[in-house]
């Protein structure tokens, strides 16, 4: 993975960040743009208290420094969708423990839009 490279679709980090944001602040959440439920994600969000406008504040500070490149969809059904990999650094008070620091934590962000749903942006990953 090469941040700096473009994409196969001719799209720079710079135009992968502008994307993102556009989705997000024009948006709407199910509409525009979702998060996907995923085993890794859900035990996150189980794990930290997060909530959704959390999620979409961190996805709004996203740059071209927390961008780790694009690779090709690890999913078999899907094996030439592009997705873009992101990781960012944020703090969170763990879940069930009685006033518990936060902590920092490393996220690991996989996005991607998908052609197969009106160009909808797909969160694909969102966990430590």
């Amino acid at each position: 993975m090469d941040k700096c490279e473009k994409d196969p679709d001719g799209y720079s980090p710079d135009d992968i960040v502008a994307k993102l944001r556009r989705y997000i602040d024009s948006g709407r959440n199910g509409i525009d743009y979702t998060f996907l439920y995923r085993d890794k994600n859900e035990e996150f969000f189980s794990k930290y208290i997060i909530t959704e406008n959390d999620r979409i504040d961190i996805l709004r500070k996203l740059t071209t420094d927390s961008y780790s490149g694009w690779e090709y969809s690890d999913n078999s059904n899907f094996p030439r969708d592009i997705v873009h990999v992101f990781k960012y650094a944020a703090s969170f008070i763990p879940r069930g423990i009685e006033d518990a620091p936060s902590e920092m934590v490393r996220l690991y962000i996989k996005i991607t839009w998908s052609k197969y749903q009106n160009n909808i942006l797909l969160i694909i990953s969102f966990h430590d």
